[in-house]
């Protein structure tokens, strides 16, 4: 496929063909279009333009070479290693040499502009490639018009601060249309900042975070150290059971030092991923490991009903290729599972309830960071149609969040309309 700065010359090819009278041989401008031109695509674009072979040599192209017939000695150095051939150029046409060179730099100056017309300044992964043109929102108009008056535009490479959850169980909970919704119940235990790595000193910018106890005479005075290096004001009782990094996009989303995280850190109806250790299943053969199919399970198979099968080939190569998927260990592997939808959160307790299977065993701990895939912002699944998360956190209420007594339950936004109701087509008929 032809880059833009190519097709821009292909085209401008054809605006010169246009103008110059027909010959049989070539025009003069093939050289000056295919110097920066794969043979084939050249032969492609231009294949009315070329009437011999396009010849290839340390990725410059010329045309036609000066005398094909030329004594193989001249194709050879002193050496014995291949010289460069000589090729020439021919022009038959009533332009001459610059005229065509000039066409052919207007054409691609054109067509370029046309292309950056086209492009938004300053663009980043995640933001709108091309000018707005349709929207129902008028925010977004003024945003084009104004962008240094709005606040930067938040996309999916942007990250904030994570945490770290205990994993109770899974429980159903009916929304108030009384739809069912499987879900992992999440426990968000003591979860406090630690301290922060900034891209002058470490090289990255990220936030440390702590979560849960445990007892001091079960930690050793290495790791208890470390713990009083970041946290000053430790509990030396109850030191910190884990201690995890989230890395973050800009110091302006690092959470002070010493502050607590609560559920309310993220928001109602977003979507998380969800990263753990996954359960330990032992070592497991290949139907359960690897999905295998198995032997046959009817006559003429004696005892191998499970078995994996051939696991190579003959003489050649004689050999058990590496990475053969075999009977082996499964499990106790981290896990990722994207795309869960916060049901609800309660504020009290820093349950959070999100839909679907969270990876590893009860009492385990997750991390939760907000969805890199469809995190479903600016829509109206989320709490509030909000644009963005909370940053660097949620400012919460002491009286409410983490106060430890139920009734404080934010749940996720509900549709308008009665998903379990029939379609009042489907009712008429």
């Amino acid at each position: 496929m032809l880059s833009s700065r190519n097709a821009a010359r292909a085209a401008a090819a054809r605006v010169v063909l246009q103008s110059a009278k027909p010959s049989t041989a070539p025009s003069c401008f093939a050289y000056s279009l295919l110097r920066n031109t794969s043979a084939s695509s050249a032969r492609t674009t231009l294949f009315p333009v070329l009437s011999t072979t396009v010849r290839s040599y340390s990725q410059t192209l010329v045309v036609f070479k000066k005398n094909d017939n030329d004594n193989d000695n001249d194709d050879h150095e002193s050496n014995g290693k291949r010289a460069t051939p000589k090729y020439q150029t021919i022009n038959n046409s009533d332009l001459s040499d610059e005229d065509i060179e000039k066409i052919l730099e207007e054409e691609e100056a054109r067509m370029i502009a046309a292309v950056e017309e086209k492009t938004v300044d300053n663009w980043k992964p995640g933001q709108r490639k091309r000018p707005l043109q349709l929207s129902y929102n008028l925010t977004e108009f003024e945003y084009e018009l104004e962008p240094e008056t709005h606040e930067a535009r938040w996309t999916l490479r942007d990250k904030r601060c994570g945490a770290i959850a205990i994993k109770v169980g899974m429980m159903p909970v009916w929304d108030e249309w009384g739809v069912r919704h499987p879900c992992t119940v999440l426990y968000m235990d003591s979860n406090m900042v630690l301290g922060h790595k900034t891209v002058e000193q470490h090289g990255y910018t990220a936030v440390q975070v702590a979560a849960g106890q445990r007892k001091r005479k079960n930690v050793g005075k290495s790791v208890l150290g470390q713990y009083q290096d970041l946290l000053e004001s430790i509990d030396e009782e109850n030191p910190p059971y884990v201690v995890r990094e989230f890395r973050v996009t800009d110091d302006k989303h690092l959470i002070p030092v010493n502050s607590q995280i609560h559920a309310m850190h993220f928001v109602p109806g977003q979507n998380v991923d969800v990263a753990g250790i996954s359960k330990g299943k032992g070592f497991q053969g290949a139907m359960k490991l690897h999905g295998f199919s198995g032997m046959p399970a009817s006559h003429g198979v004696s005892k191998s009903h499970r078995a994996l099968g051939s696991t190579g080939q003959c003489q050649d190569p004689g050999k058990v290729f590496k990475g053969k998927k075999m009977a082996g260990r499964m499990g106790s592997n981290r896990v990722t599972v994207q795309n869960l939808r916060i049901i609800k959160i309660d504020r009290g307790r820093n349950l959070v309830f999100v839909e679907g299977a969270v990876p590893g065993s009860k009492g385990n701990f997750v991390e939760i960071r907000d969805a890199v895939k469809k995190p479903l912002w600016q829509t109206d699944k989320v709490t509030g149609a909000v644009d963005r998360p909370p940053l660097p956190t949620f400012e919460f209420d002491g009286g409410v969040d983490g106060c430890g007594k139920g009734g404080h339950d934010a749940y996720m936004p509900l549709p308008d309309r009665d998903p379990l109701a029939p379609d009042m087509d489907d009712a008429a008929a």
